[in-house]
């Protein structure tokens, strides 16, 4: 038999349950609220915003989705077991990587057109054995962590690097999804790569919290609060994260009172990528206060830089946990590592020596440790490192003598672009002959990573007369005196070298000249050791998105299909493939997939990523003639003619032996002299017989 309540009891009964209905609605509200615009406020209050300090239970939410939230679970895997002691943080075992996986394909999730996810997607059965049939040993797809634009009312739409949250992003895909990917690659043999948080992440929970003062939140970002009387000269926001950029009358406000630093050794790189300080709305904090900060941010306000420095070790916590993740849990062999934000993130020595008397590491603290700590770790869970940043070419040497096992190619890169641009091969050619005297290892450095994406002219300036470069490459590519970033991809590029808009690309009449174009600029990172990246828009020839369709996206920004499906309606519009869709090119022989695929094959075969770069001649103006020493013994020899007239090449070969034209399959007689005539923008590939050179 029931027992009926007593009476006395039921009003307060109902009105227990009346206010845990509030309560819950009131979470609700603001959970939903936060997730859409970042928990702050609109026209319209919040159901937070009247509360008197930061709700509790939104506060509890937002650290559930946070990546430092996420970290000590993820060492929990780690802390107090035999993983730690798994591999050697100074372990070099580069060749064992560079043999497996000398060729990898670039995958950005969010320029896939697909239906479904991406990770899924490219789990297909049928990808990874065409992968490996073309000579591809790795899939390296980036980036993934869940985008900042959640968080946002109006995203600014860029290259997805506002990395908010260590799990995937709902239209990347699942962990399920990724171990599905990474069991059918290893099927295959190809090896599985991709990017950690960078060092400026999207404006998202973690940032949200330590600006309400959350606990454990403290020292994440370089945030600073501002006193309430010093708010007149910060810029007038509508909510909480309407954050702005400061203008120079406030910076220097705020520096003369101490709050911010008088100058950064950030401040006198001419390569670094461009930043500031910015500030935020009036945020309420979880102790009631309402406070105003200012935060060092790259490339715009809505991409914060962690603190590496604080000695918290808060943003160290949260890379720690990346590599967990990436590394040891996922089991990714090759680690994208992004911190170029914290270069020079750091104030000057004072003294009559300042920082000239300073070293390398010194004046790029805390960046330069933190790199070389983030490759120990990578290591320690049997992974390796690559430096993903555009770096200028006279920091490789240092940076890879850090430890890290590569860094993205920025030596051959720009100069090769402004080599097809302009004709012009010796400052090209300078590069690598500076490189090659200095003792650069060549074999550490990634071709092609990122360049799909665009052109970065800043690195121009590493080379001598590097500023008229520099303003001859703008010239070229129609950028003012203030833009330094071609955003185009490798096939409008190879247009434009050959004077073609995006209609005239793809004209049938132009197709061929397209392609040789095209395949030059590929053969330059291709005939060098070390690495190699393609990108399917590079494969495809995606050409760059009119400004007609949208001129807040990058023109490098399209969709591009995977073999056997069509780009499907998304955020993104679809790019115009000049060289058509993988699985059509795979039916013709004279295509522009089946000419990379040759060489991506030889490549592989003769163990050119582990070789060694012995010569660099300009047979000819416009022309360079590359020759690499092979491990095996041999030599890879590059002849490519980047200007638009044909020319007649003298090379001198290492040694006599008989030569195979890659693209040709033909045997040609080699003399310790060799003449070959290239039409114009051509390439050739020749490896000299093994048994016919002596071992290098």
């Amino acid at each position: 038999m029931r027992t009926m309540p007593h009476p006395a009891r039921r009003p307060a009964g109902r009105l227990l349950l009346l206010l845990s209905l509030l309560l819950a609605a009131l979470l609700l509200g603001a959970c939903t609220g936060a997730r859409r615009t970042g928990g702050g406020q609109t026209g319209a209050a919040t159901p937070e915003a009247r509360l008197p300090r930061a709700d509790p239970g939104y506060v509890q939410w937002l650290e559930r989705q946070s990546m430092l939230g996420a970290a000590p679970l993820l060492a929990a895997q780690v802390s107090g077991t035999e993983r730690i002691w798994s591999n050697s943080s100074l372990s070099k075992n580069r060749s064992l990587l560079l043999s497996a996986s000398p060729n990898w394909l670039e995958a950005d999730p969010y320029t896939l057109g697909c239906s479904g996810n991406a990770l899924a997607a490219l789990a297909d059965p049928a990808l990874p054995p065409l992968l490996a049939q073309l000579g591809i040993g790795g899939l390296y797809v980036a980036p993934t962590g869940e985008r900042g634009d959640i968080w946002q009312e109006a995203p600014r739409i860029g290259t997805a690097d506002n990395v908010t949250a260590l799990h995937f992003d709902r239209t990347v895909g699942s962990d399920e999804d990724l171990e599905r990917l990474r069991e059918r690659l290893e099927a295959s043999g190809i090896q599985l790569g991709g990017e950690l948080p960078p060092a400026a992440t999207g404006l998202g929970p973690d940032f949200i919290l330590q600006a309400r003062r959350a606990p454990r939140f403290d020292g994440l970002y370089a945030m600073i609060s501002v006193p309430r009387e010093l708010w007149n000269v910060l810029p007038g926001v509508p909510g909480e994260w309407d954050c702005l950029a400061l203008r120079p009358e406030a910076v220097n406000a705020l520096r003369s009172r101490g709050l911010l630093p008088p100058t950064l050794l950030r401040d006198a790189l001419n390569w670094a990528e461009p930043g500031g300080w910015a500030a935020t709305g009036e945020v309420r904090g979880t102790d009631g206060q309402i406070r105003r900060w200012v935060y060092r941010f790259a490339d715009n306000p809505q991409r914060p830089v962690l603190l590496w420095q604080d000695p918290s070790g808060q943003a160290r916590r949260i890379l720690s946990a990346a590599i967990i993740r990436h590394t040891g849990l996922q089991g990714q062999a090759l680690a994208g590592l992004r911190l170029e934000a914290l270069l020079g993130l750091d104030v000057p020595p004072t003294g009559t020596d300042r920082s000239s008397g300073a070293s390398l590491a010194d004046r790029l603290a805390p960046g330069y440790g933190a790199l070389a700590a983030s490759a120990r770790e990578v290591h320690r869970y049997g992974g390796w490192a690559v430096q993903a940043d555009a770096l200028p070419p006279s920091l490789l040497a240092p940076v890879l003598d850090m430890g890290l096992d590569f860094s993205r190619d920025s030596l051959t890169a720009p100069a090769a672009e402004f080599a097809l641009l302009s004709g012009n091969a010796a400052p090209l050619a300078s590069q690598l002959r500076r490189a090659r005297e200095a003792g650069l290892d060549q074999s550490r450095l990634a071709r092609g990573l990122h360049g799909w994406q665009g052109v970065d002219w800043r690195l121009l300036r590493d080379l001598p007369d590097g500023e008229h470069l520099l303003g001859e490459a703008r010239r070229l590519s129609g950028l003012d005196d203030t833009e330094s970033l071609l955003w185009t991809t490798p096939a409008s590029l190879a247009a434009r070298a050959l004077g073609l808009d995006a209609e005239a690309a793809c004209r049938p009449e132009n197709a061929a000249a397209l392609r040789q174009a095209a395949l030059a600029l590929l053969s330059c990172r291709a005939g060098l050791p070390g690495p190699l990246f393609v990108s399917l828009q590079e494969l495809s020839g995606a050409l760059d998105v009119p400004r007609s369709v949208s001129r807040d996206l990058l023109p490098s920004r399209g969709l591009v299909p995977l073999p056997g499906a069509r780009p499907v309606s998304g955020s993104l519009p679809a790019a115009t493939l000049a060289f058509g869709p993988l699985d059509e090119q795979l039916a013709a022989q004279d295509s522009f997939l089946m000419a990379a695929a040759r060489l991506l094959l030889a490549r592989k075969a003769a163990g050119l990523a582990r070789g060694r770069l012995v010569s660099v001649q300009q047979p000819a103006d416009g022309c360079l003639a590359l020759c690499s020493a092979l491990p095996e013994g041999g030599y890879w020899l590059t002849v490519i003619n980047f200007s638009r007239q044909e020319h007649a090449c003298a090379l001198q070969l290492p040694v006599a032996g008989s030569l195979l034209d890659i693209f040709s399959g033909q045997s040609l007689p080699g003399e310790r002299r060799l003449s070959l005539t290239l039409a114009p923008h051509a390439s050739r590939h020749l490896v000299l017989d093994a048994h016919a050179a002596p071992a290098p």
